[in-house]
Parts: structure tokens; sequence; C-alpha cells
């Protein structure tokens, strides 16, 4: 984000003020204005970040803060204030991984040991903050910024960056033992195509061939696999494939899914933390029965609104959605058990019924790459098991 256009009112003279305190890296300088102001006025820094005329506010009190604990620090006021706003704004020593369109996901663990995943492989990255304290303030600051909460009682905080396409993971003490940890999940500016997915290698010709024609016939599909395996990816692809008319309600905890399609309605949670009344997917769900759509997609099944989600796919709706799973057919057993979790919920045959008759095609994946296509062609109420077929095996090996 560029600098308050106001820095430009800081004359030479003005500019050339010195401290006499001492000398200060730059980067002290830059974490303790933060922390101050993170601790005093936090309001400050999100007024800021979504309104610009509120930046000068923010400025002046930078400025006072500068004057007040009389830094000297190399270089002037006014390359002070641009660092510490890149640094408020900017995501810092991440910026630069960040704007890496190779680069999916952003980890560190401690303040001096970050990694990156880059074309789907864990390397180390040269980040380190020096102390846990300067991490701790970047980790509020981030979460801060984009409407989370980050302190002792609230440990942990998930958060989406909408302007960035990020997901945001970030957890403290006492949560965290061994410091302040941030997992950054990145998401494409534009969607791939299923056509983007085959050149990639997600897909070959006769997996893109079952999706498509699975797409034509109106089936729900659900995506499983491990955290990292793409679900998302090809969840964003096959939206996209949706006719163009065709009407889409996207419900999600956070924003990940940035549907480039028209006709798309995309909502989210609003936890218990956010003030008013929360919303949770279980609700979002139950909603969208009256609002006249053709398909349905959940970002991911975690919770009770699997209950929502199975009633919902016997009512003719098409579902499509993500949830973790370690083989295909666990996909069932977890959403029972998930399901199992809504108020007043044990029938599990009933359960049973509602998934053979509802869900119509589950997606496996591994390593960024579709492995298992399975059709779901009923109950066998004999034996009291969902009966599948496969359309669809690709080895690893």
């Amino acid at each position: 984000m560029a600098v308050l256009k106001s820095l430009s009112s800081l004359n030479d003279e003005f500019d050339n003020n010195r401290y006499a305190k001492g000398s200060y890296p730059l980067s002290k300088v830059v974490t303790d204005v933060t922390k101050e102001i993170l601790s005093v006025s936090p309001e400050l820094v999100v007024n800021a970040y979504y309104d610009n005329k509120q930046r000068s506010f923010l400025e002046n009190r930078i400025l006072n803060i500068l004057d007040k604990q009389q830094y000297f620090a190399i270089g002037s006021k006014r390359k002070m204030i641009k660092s510490v706003f890149d640094f408020m704004f900017g995501y810092g020593q991440l910026q630069e991984y960040i704007e890496d369109d190779d680069i999916t996901d952003i980890d560190g663990v401690r303040f001096d040991c970050f990694s990156i995943t880059k074309n789907g492989v864990r390397m180390p990255a040269d980040i380190n903050f020096n102390t846990e304290t300067d991490l701790y303030v970047y980790c509020k600051l981030v979460a801060l910024r984009n409407g989370g909460i980050l302190n002792e009682n609230d440990s942990h905080c998930r958060v989406a960056d909408i302007q960035n396409k990020l997901r945001i993971n970030i957890s403290i003490y006492p949560r965290n033992i061994s410091g302040p940890a941030i997992s950054i999940r990145k998401h494409r500016k534009s969607a791939y195509t299923l056509k983007n997915l085959n050149e990639l290698g997600m897909l070959d010709n006769i997996s893109t061939d079952i999706l498509k024609k699975t797409l034509s016939t109106r089936h729900t599909i659900i995506l499983c696999g491990k955290g990292g395996s793409g679900k998302t990816t090809l969840l964003r692809a096959l939206i996209n494939a949706l006719p163009d008319m065709e009407r889409v309600l996207i419900v999600e905890s956070d924003a990940e899914i940035y549907p480039d399609k028209k006709y798309c309605i995309e909502q989210r949670v609003k936890r218990d933390n956010e003030g008013g009344n929360p919303i949770t997917l279980d609700m979002l769900i139950k909603d969208g029965l009256t609002m006249s759509l053709d398909t349905y997609c959940i970002g991911e099944i975690v919770g009770s609104e699997a209950m929502a989600f199975l009633n919902a796919c016997c009512s003719g709706h098409r579902f499509l959605t993500t949830m973790h799973a370690d083989k295909p057919q666990d996909c069932v057993k977890r959403l029972i058990a998930l399901a199992k979790g809504a108020k007043g919920i044990s029938d599990e045959k009933m359960l049973l019924t509602l998934y053979g008759e509802g869900v119509d095609c589950v997606v496996f994946m591994q390593n960024f790459k579709v492995t298992r296509i399975m059709y779901v062609k009923g109950m066998d109420s004999a034996n009291n098991a969902v009966v599948y077929e496969d359309a669809y095996i690709r080895s690893l090996e």
C-alpha cells in the first residue's frame, strides 16, 4: 500500500532532523513504534487501512512517538514514517514471497524459522524477525488489519486478506508454547481452468472428461484429501466451468474461493467475537434454500453444518464442497460423525441414506493430483453400507 500523500509536506529541514538519544537500527524503530500504536490506539491502524483520509492522523501519531522516544535512526523522519507504513500496510519481510505467483504457502513456526512451498516443494525461507516480540507485533498487526483479534484470551486467529487473496492462521502464547506462529495460504489472483489443471498435471484427459460430464449432469461432488492436496484449487476451477447463467451461492468460513464466474453470491460466517449475532455455515446453507439457486458451494465442511449439507443435497440442489479425508470412502464416515454434532441427530442409518441419495461423486486428491473418482450408487440396506463405483483410478508411482 502506498505511503500517505501527506508525507510530501515534510520539508528538507524537517526531514533532516536527527534524534539525540542514540543510534538504533531502523527495524527496531519500526517495531517499537508499531507496538506502541497497537497497544494504545489500534483503531488508528484499522481506520487508516480502510480510509486514506484517516492516514494523516496515524502519521501524526507516529511523529509524536518518534519525538517522545527521541530515537536517532539511520535515515530521515520521512524514511522512518514510510518504513512504519510499509510494515503496517504491507507484509514486510514476507512481501516478496506473497508477490511470487509460484509460492502457495508461507509458514513460520518461530521468529527465525520459516518455510515456503514453491511449485509444490517445501523449502527453507530467509526470513528472521530477530525476536519473539518482533514476530508477535507483526502477527498482531496482520490479524488486526484483517478484522481479527489476537491476545492472551484469543490466542488463535484465522482471517482472510481479501485484497491479496490470502488465508492466514496465527497463534500465540498461551496456545503456543514455542512462541508466535503464522501460516499463510495464497490463492491465485485468477483461478485455474480445468484445461490449465490438465496442463499442470493435476488432471489428465480422462479425469478432465469425467469431471466435465459430472458437472453437466448436475451431480453433487465432494472433493477430499489432506490439507494442501489441491482441493480448493480444483473447486475454483469447477465453479468457473459451470454454465454462465447458473446461479451459485458460495458459503465459507473465510474467503478462499474468489469466483471469476458471474451470478455468484458470496457469503461467509460471522463469529462470536465479531460483534452482533453470529452467523454459522449451518444457517447460511439453510437460508440458501429460499434463494432460487442452481448450485451451492461450501468452501469446506468441518462441523455440524454437515447435517444441513446432507439435508439440502436431497432437496434437488447441486452441491460442490471439500473436506479432509484420508481416502474417498472415509468421506461418509467423517460426514456422519460431523452431522451427529448437530442437535438431536443420532440415527446413523438415516444419515447413511441421506448420503447415498444426495451425494453423487467423490473425488480424491493427493499431492496436487486427482487420483480417484468414485460415483455413489446408493445404499446397500442389507449391509447398511454405501455402494460405490470406481470411474477413475490413477497411480502416483
